[in-house]
């Protein structure tokens, strides 16, 4: 198992095996992600090694802010007929006031519905990890355009 990652650092990288993997998602749970998001993909191959590919199928976009102990799940799979592109979703009132950046290059925000309590995006990331799958520990909402 290969996890390639653009880290909202602007680094992008690579961990091999379920421990490594397992570190990184960890730590990119304590990023703090202001301007940028984090993006994800797995796979038996290391994505984007050249501009021709290989490329995911599925990604998950992840983005975090410790100081408020809330993160947004984005996650991306072309074989899902039902929910293609699904955000993460809490149905707990009222909404925390916290931006989470969905797209920094273009400013678009998570809707403050899919702000889900961080150690919750852990238990996510590790699931996916494990599956390869959209996680069914967290709900999930189709993705509206932003």
């Amino acid at each position: 198992m290969i996890l390639t990652a653009s880290l909202t650092t602007g680094v992008a990288c690579a961990t091999r095996g379920m421990r490594e993997s397992a570190r990184l998602a960890d730590a990119i749970l304590t990023l703090d992600h202001v301007n940028l998001e984090t993006t994800l993909a797995i796979g038996d191959a290391e994505f984007h090694t050249t501009k021709d590919g290989p490329f995911p199928n599925h990604q998950l976009r992840i983005s975090v802010r410790p100081s408020t102990g809330f993160a947004a799940i984005n996650y991306m799979d072309h074989d899902d007929a039902q929910m293609p592109i699904a955000n993460s979703y809490s149905s707990k009132r009222p909404l925390p006031e916290v931006d989470l950046i969905f797209n920094g290059t273009t400013g678009a925000v998570f809707p403050r519905t899919a702000a889900i309590r961080i150690e919750n995006a852990r238990e996510a990331l590790h699931e996916w990890l494990q599956t390869r799958k959209r996680p069914t520990c967290i709900d999930w909402r189709p993705y509206d355009s932003y």
